[in-house]
């Protein structure tokens, strides 16, 4: 945005100290007040500056009080929501009619709530530089994503999968320190070759992607938009496997030459997906630019 020309103060959703991981984890029905002191600062900070646009990125567990103040404070300024959570984790619906436009990449939340547009997530700069011959590809599959104990049970299916019809696979969950923490007490095993308890970084993930021809979506069960990862595959010419039959819903963005389905409790690929590099033409996903263009047009 600073590069588009506007002047950009940046506030965080919630703060990422000790004390946050704290009360969320083990206190959790003191957040809602923490959340709110958190906002109230915000407001404090930015009650004596001129403002033209609130743009709120989710919003994790936003008051109605402070955009309430905020509407006060800057009576001409336009508010805008992008939702790349969805109204069952994050509840936010009760907010709309606060907010001057509301974007999701939500399927669901946008068919239920009619006020919201529907706008799936972008692709930076970056990910182009994963574009690559996928005849050289050192994997057939690529999966990354957060741990949840259903999606760990999919990819496990997968991983057997892969193995009994010689496919190779990269799979990578990421597990934070306090749910490891959780398994370890209830004595639950974990294949540790799958699960870490670091983040992969940005870059060899990005290599991941290049040297692979398909990514493996396991959709989060509460959600029904397309994930980041999903978007970031289809930017660099890497084909999706996932099990999100509401991407079907995009039109835009669905071409059975890229997009496959799977069920995750017995899954199967087709060889001449998995063989057939399709990407010609212009992309199907946009560019963060353009996305934040869309959101900012001015007279909708």
């Amino acid at each position: 945005m600073a590069k588009m020309g506007a002047v950009v103060d940046f506030y965080p959703e919630r703060t990422y100290g000790t004390a946050f991981k704290l009360i969320n984890n083990f206190f959790p029905a003191r957040l809602k007040h923490y959340q709110a002191t958190h906002y109230e600062k915000i407001n404090q900070q930015t009650k004596s500056k001129s403002i033209d646009y609130l743009f709120v990125i989710r919003g994790y567990m936003m008051p109605e009080t402070f955009l309430k103040a905020f509407r006060t404070n800057h009576p001409d300024a336009k508010l805008i929501m992008y939702q790349w959570d969805s109204d069952r984790t994050n509840p936010f619906s009760h907010l709309l009619p606060l907010f001057d436009k509301a974007f999701s990449f939500d399927f669901e939340d946008c068919k239920n709530h009619p006020s919201i547009q529907y706008l799936p997530l972008f692709y930076t700069n970056d990910v182009v530089s994963a574009i690559k011959n996928k005849n050289e590809a050192a994997y057939d599959f690529f999966f990354m994503g957060w741990f949840f104990p259903e999606r760990y049970q999919s990819v496990l299916r997968f991983v057997q999968y892969a193995k009994e019809n010689n496919y190779r696979l990269k799979a990578f969950l990421y597990m934070p320190f306090t749910t490891y923490i959780k398994y370890k007490l209830k004595r639950e095993s974990l294949d540790r070759s799958i699960v870490s308890l670091k983040h992969m970084n940005r870059k060899e993930y990005l290599e991941n992607l290049a040297n692979s021809k398909v990514m493996v979506d396991v959709s989060n069960p509460n959600q029904t938009g397309l994930a980041m990862r999903v978007i970031e595959s289809l930017a660099s010419h890497t084909k999706v496997l996932t099990n999100n039959r509401r991407l079907l819903d995009d039109k835009k963005i669905y071409d059975p030459t890229k997009i496959a389905f799977f069920d995750e409790k017995n899954p199967m690929v087709q060889e001449s997906f998995l063989n057939k590099y399709d990407f010609n033409g212009t992309a199907i996903v946009l560019p963060l630019s353009e996305w934040l263009a869309l959101i900012f047009k001015r007279g909708e």
